[in-house]
């Protein structure tokens, strides 16, 4: 009578059902689970897409991402212009840095153009740009200007204009 059930005391409790009512739940959460981990995702990662919803933010501003982003900055020669435009130049936008010295923002310039983006960050053939415009932003003739060298050289009117210069 070795390994009877009198011996081996009483019974586990019985579990009916518990899997039956765990799993429509289960797959219910799957696509969620199997989209967090990239496997429905587009491929390309986040930086690279224009929605707001795929990069998880709707309510803080998504363009954090300034992927071919046309960017005006004035007073570029500046500390925290040159920064700035690092910054975007990073982030593979294309700068249109703006200063009333032209040797500082030649400077300024290749010193922006030295910090390339990490691998990544921009998409397949794409490439920050950094175009220079010497002159006063007070000259209503020079901000034509201005508009004009937007429109051909970073391909449309400035998505993002920021001032550093002392006016």
């Amino acid at each position: 009578r070795r390994g009877s059930a009198a011996d081996a005391g009483p019974a586990p409790p019985r579990r009916s059902g518990g899997m039956a009512r765990v799993a429509p739940w289960l797959l219910a959460c799957l696509p969620a689970v199997a989209l967090g981990a990239g496997h429905l995702s587009h491929g390309w990662p986040a930086s690279w897409t224009a929605s707001c919803a795929e990069k998880s933010s709707v309510v803080w501003p998504c363009d954090l991402s300034y992927v071919q982003k046309r960017v005006m900055i004035v007073g570029a020669d500046s500390d925290a212009g040159m920064n700035a435009a690092i910054k975007f130049h990073r982030g593979c936008s294309r700068l249109l840095l703006v200063s009333r010295d032209a040797a500082a923002l030649e400077e300024a310039a290749e010193h922006v153009r030295e910090e390339m983006p990490l691998v990544g960050v921009c998409p397949p053939r794409i490439s920050p740009l950094v175009v220079t415009s010497v002159g006063d932003i007070r000259n209503k003739t020079f901000s034509w200007e201005l508009t004009n060298t937007a429109l051909k050289n970073l391909g449309g009117p400035v998505s993002f204009s920021w001032n550093f210069e002392n006016i």
